[in-house]
């Protein structure tokens, strides 16, 4: 089975901004459903998407989301983020994602410099 992927908030509104080389990087996974979102994630799109594109689409945007395979934010998967903000100073939200990634043996693919060189993480450095 192929390895599944985590898209960070920033990956998501880069594909729900149109952007094709993002889109190109995740259809097969999008398609396959080998798509891990932290519930996190959903959070954040939302926000995003509602202030950059519009109300509309954010309905569009989670439904699209809750797709795929949701990692809700248990107490063990918080503790487990606790000790990755600890051990690596991520933001909260960052070890919330980092910590669904390792859980589910996922890739992390992310524009976000905070992950650079971390495992299991495909960092796309610039506008990808």
């Amino acid at each position: 089975m192929e390895t599944p992927i985590v898209m960070d908030s920033s990956m998501w509104v880069e594909f729900y901004l149109g952007n094709a080389k993002v889109r190109k990087l995740v259809i097969d996974h999008l398609r396959k459903r080998a798509v891990i979102v932290p519930s996190i994630c959903i959070y954040e799109v939302s926000l995003a998407i509602e202030r950059r594109i519009g109300e509309d689409l954010v309905k569009v945007a989670v439904a699209n989301m809750r797709e795929q395979v949701v990692d809700d934010l248990s107490a063990s998967r918080a503790v487990a983020a606790a000790q990755i903000r600890n051990e690596r100073k991520l933001a909260m939200a960052d070890a919330i994602v980092y910590a669904s990634t390792l859980a589910h043996g996922a890739t992390l693919l992310t524009q976000d410099r905070d992950f650079e060189g971390l495992p299991n993480v495909t960092y796309l450095k610039g506008t990808y």
